[in-house]
């Protein structure tokens, strides 16, 4: 390796498939490989988007550690060990857990650390508080929110000086909302029907992601005359529970789970109306990624949603935890639909300057170099 490059240690406890996975990808592919040489460790198990990584050709280290239950006092030797070894400038950590671990261990190994926060603090725990607290005051360098609304709640929770932190809106890749499928392929290959209203959101099968509100809002809109479909992207342990309330009302033929996929510019393609019910959210990747793909979206008012969406320019809000409420704003949508239409395009047009990839990788870069050179 040139001597010139600096090497960053992006931190995760595991990496599932998710909004912040799916960042560190966007990263990974986009920061300068001239200026800057990237590890990837996992406290944990890689995960689906670690074996992405590593088909990428990007190192990528497992400790195979975190037992339940309490502090794992193996993990930060072990960070310090791998730090050392491959004589690593920065740690970059993600999310409660690895920002935990890996500031801890990057103070102890000598490098600075930056942590990212992903998610709003909907229930704030007053350990963890105290704890982001400490580390920020003594172990960091510098912390990036991926959202204004991110940006205000870890200043007002954790108490930190605005000065530490960065807010650097989350971003998505274009080209994995592309598709070279026309609509009537789409479908046929899920073998939907021709004239059915195809609803869709992509999430983790969680609580956090609200799918319950949009299952129940899919059968108030189907009593009242809308033949209407649904499919769910994703997978957690909601899943069993989904299905149940699906058969329960009726629409167990009617809704798709289709578990993880990468195909996401196929499956949007196939789509009429992106819905994201979440009853909490940083600023969705899916969201964005659908509106890039051209879709009109229906989305509730959390986190970074209004940000993004402003006063309902390039698109629809909606009250979170409401069925009524997201029925209402669909079938308010479909009733003009060159209107839901005008604000897709305008939505594509506007992710596409703002939330791109390669500007936040830019932005990653300056706040790298700034934390490098003690700026």
């Amino acid at each position: 390796m040139e001597s010139g490059k600096r090497r960053i240690l992006h931190l995760f406890v595991t990496l599932p498939m998710g909004g912040a996975e799916n960042l560190l990808l966007s990263t990974l592919r986009r920061l300068n490989p001239e200026r800057f040489s990237s590890t990837v460790c996992c406290i944990g198990e890689r995960g689906a988007v670690g074996d992405q990584v590593t088909a990428m050709g990007v190192p990528l280290v497992e400790l195979h550690l975190l037992d339940k239950g309490g502090f794992d006092r193996r993990i930060v030797p072990a960070l310090v060990d791998l730090i050392r070894r491959e004589r690593i400038d920065l740690v970059h950590s993600h999310l409660y857990h690895g920002n935990f671990y890996g500031r801890l261990a990057a103070k102890r190994a000598g490098v600075p650390a930056v942590a990212s926060f992903h998610n709003t603090y909907s229930h704030p725990k007053l350990h963890r508080r105290l704890i982001n607290w400490y580390l920020a005051r003594h172990h960091t360098a510098a912390i990036i929110a991926g959202s204004e609304e991110i940006r205000r709640d870890v200043i007002r929770y954790d108490h930190v000086p605005d000065s530490l932190v960065e807010l650097i809106p989350n971003s998505v890749d274009l080209a994995r909302s592309e598709s070279t499928l026309s609509k009537v392929r789409a479908r046929k290959n899920l073998a939907l029907p021709e004239n059915a209203l195809v609803l869709g959101t992509v999430g983790r099968l969680e609580e956090q992601k609200g799918h319950r509100h949009l299952i129940e809002a899919l059968g108030l809109i189907n009593r009242r005359g809308v033949n209407a479909c649904l499919l769910l992207i994703g997978d957690g342990r909601e899943r069993l529970a989904l299905k149940e309330l699906t058969e329960q009302l009726g629409l167990a033929e009617r809704v798709l789970f289709l578990g993880t996929r990468s195909d996401l510019g196929d499956l949007f393609r196939a789509m009429d109306l992106f819905v994201m019910p979440s009853l909490w959210e940083g600023l969705s990747l899916a969201m964005l990624s659908a509106m890039a793909a051209g879709l009109p979206v229906v989305a509730t008012a959390v986190g970074g949603v209004g940000q993004v969406l402003g006063d309902d320019e390039y698109g629809y809000t909606v009250s979170p935890g409401n069925a009524e409420a997201l029925a209402s704003v669909i079938q308010n949508a479909l009733a003009d639909w060159e209107n839901a239409l005008r604000k897709a395009a305008k939505g594509a047009k506007h992710v596409r300057v703002h939330y791109s990839d390669v500007a936040m990788a830019r932005h990653l870069e300056d706040v790298y170099d700034r934390v490098l050179t003690g700026l």
